[in-house]
């Protein structure tokens, strides 16, 4: 703007007389012609084309003389001027243009909601009245947001929720979330979304999506929220079915996924990681940081009780060496020596045998002595309902953990337990669904753990299930087997420390108890302790022992 410009009358004066001019006017040719002179001095001042200085001219009047609560809509303009409401159509785009520049202030009229025109009432903003009143220049004020875009989904999450009880519903929604977008078209994700072709709809629900995230736990009812955006029952129908058959147009972007549900009106939506990302944007990384440290299925080291586990000499040393290979400056350079050779990077190890030996238990403990995460696959989880889920959740397994890679200092132990109910042996000739689906779960592990960048263990049972394709990908085979009497007898001893070392020995050749069975003893004895008050001695642990097992002619070792 030319702050040098000589204005012959004060700018004041003049707006305030062609606004007189104006009044009763309709607007009429010859006195547009005659006021052009004039009303281009206006647009010389504020820097607007001669159009936009008239709407602005006659704003800036009826600021004056309309009660400011009430503000001033296109009603008003028409009666000040004695013309119908229809022909102010021609104005509608400069009106936008004052507000887009911060000459108007636009503020959403709830008491109209069926005519456009009639959705906003204006106002002329504080910050213009003194310069013009003293002919001053006005001066650019840098474009600040109000809200940050968690206000904004906030405040949608708001109108939503008013909307309900309004009875144009969707109409007086949907101009809302308009007008509130208009008035923060600062904030990126906006227009990101705008550009991406997304209508209002899309926009409000997942604006709805988002607030989700960060104050209800990140899921969405599917059949609440589109209660309370659409009024309409056979558009939500609608809705319904794209969101249902994941082809709604927030799916095809990849910016939400379907949650597991039994039926309708439990299922729920929420954010991808993509999704998360586009609506976080540089708080991302901190929130998804947060969010893994919170997460049931990520199990800090620091959270994992210390506990002593005894092991047999063969098994001792696979462990010990497993463990010296996870130490943070043992894995960095053991990954640098296998990527020079082109040698797969990652460390796949799988730990087979009895229930109860520790398998589990070894990898918290393996855990904790290196600093490391854990991210505990929930099996069940990892099975869907839904045709083609199943894969999906299969590859967001591996998604996740490369996620909290990029977010830990060290890579975290991927833990898969009780892996045969998804490692088990793939089936040939069999071509119903199922089959299929858990085939195509399988080939997606395979895969990834051929490419896999960090620490991947499996624990199971059976290990005679699982496919042999797997077999060459597992670094570490590691057999957990009973306890020898040696190792059982210290085990006895590192839960009852009040035991000698023959009364230890007698129970660990007496009965074959795996690490789990003895622990059961253990509580049954703590149990006694708590309920009688007296502490247990050698005979009532034996007692206890003797009724560990199903069949107590099994408890007893052949030739003792």
């Amino acid at each position: 703007m030319d702050t040098t410009m000589d204005l012959n009358n004060s700018i004041f004066q003049n707006i305030i007389n062609i606004g007189k001019k104006l009044k009763d006017s309709k607007l009429e040719d010859e006195l547009l012609i005659e006021l052009t002179p004039d009303i281009h001095k206006v647009a010389q001042y504020l820097d607007t084309t001669n159009k936009q200085a008239l709407v602005f001219i006659l704003l800036f009047n009826l600021n004056f003389s309309v009660d400011k609560y009430k503000g001033i809509d296109f009603t008003d303009i028409a009666h000040y001027l004695t013309i119908d409401l229809i022909e102010l159509l021609n104005y509608q785009k400069e009106v936008e243009e004052l507000v887009s520049r911060r000459y108007l202030e636009k503020d959403y009229n709830r008491h109209n909601s069926k005519i456009t025109l009639l959705n906003y009432h204006y106002s002329i903003p504080t910050r213009l009245i003194e310069p013009i009143l003293m002919n001053e220049p006005i001066l650019d004020i840098p474009i600040e947001s109000e809200l940050v875009i968690y206000d904004f989904v906030r405040k949608v999450s708001e109108i939503i929720e008013e909307s309900e009880s309004n009875t144009e519903g969707g109409a007086f929604l949907f101009s809302h979330i308009e007008y509130l977008e208009s008035k923060h078209r600062e904030l990126k994700m906006i227009d990101k979304m705008r550009n991406m072709g997304l209508n209002v709809d899309d926009r409000t629900l997942f604006y709805k999506i988002c607030n989700d995230l960060l104050f209800d736990e990140g899921h969405t009812e599917i059949n609440r929220t589109l209660k309370e955006i659409f009024s309409s029952a056979s558009l939500r129908s609608r809705k319904a079915k794209e969101i249902m058959d994941q082809k709604h147009r927030l799916f095809e972007l990849e910016l939400i996924q379907l949650e597991e549900g039994n039926f309708f009106s439990e299922a729920e939506i929420s954010l991808t990681e993509k999704g998360k990302v586009f609506f976080l944007e540089e708080d991302a990384d901190l929130f998804l940081r947060n969010a893994n440290a919170k997460s049931k299925n990520v199990i800090r080291p620091e959270s994992i009780t210390f506990k002593p586990l005894f092991y047999d000499e063969v098994l001792n040393h696979q462990l010990s060496f497993l463990q010296k290979s996870l130490e943070k400056s043992n894995f960095v350079n053991l990954q640098t020596r296998l990527e020079e050779k082109s040698l797969t990077k990652g460390v796949a190890a799988i730990f087979y045998g009895s229930p109860g030996t520790g398998k589990t238990e070894t990898v918290y403990q393996l855990a904790k002595q290196t600093g490391r995460a854990i991210l505990h696959v929930d099996i069940s989880q990892s099975k869907s309902m839904w045709f083609g889920e199943s894969e999906k959740k299969i590859k967001e397994i591996f998604t996740n953990y490369k996620k909290l890679c990029k977010t830990e200092e060290m890579n975290p132990i991927l833990l898969f337990n009780e892996a045969d109910a998804i490692f088990g042996k793939r089936k040939d000739g069999n071509t119903s669904n199922v089959v299929q689906t858990e085939n195509a779960m399988q080939n997606i592990i395979l895969e990834e753990m051929e490419k896999l960048d960090g620490i991947l263990i499996a624990t199971t049972n059976l290990n005679q299930n699982l496919d042999a394709a797997f077999e060459r990908r597992f670094l570490f085979k590691v057999e957990f087997t009973k306890p020898t009497a040696e190792a059982t007898q210290k085990i006895w001893q590192s839960k009852l420390p009040w035991m000698n070392d023959e009364d230890a020995l007698t129970l660990a050749s007496r009965y074959s108890f795996s690490g789990g069975e003895i622990d059961n003893v253990v509580r049954k004895a703590t149990m006694e302790e708590v309920l009688s008050g007296n502490t247990t001695n050698f005979s009532d642990i034996v007692k206890f022992s003797e009724f560990e097992k199903f069949s107590r002619q099994n408890n007893v070792k052949i030739g003792f």
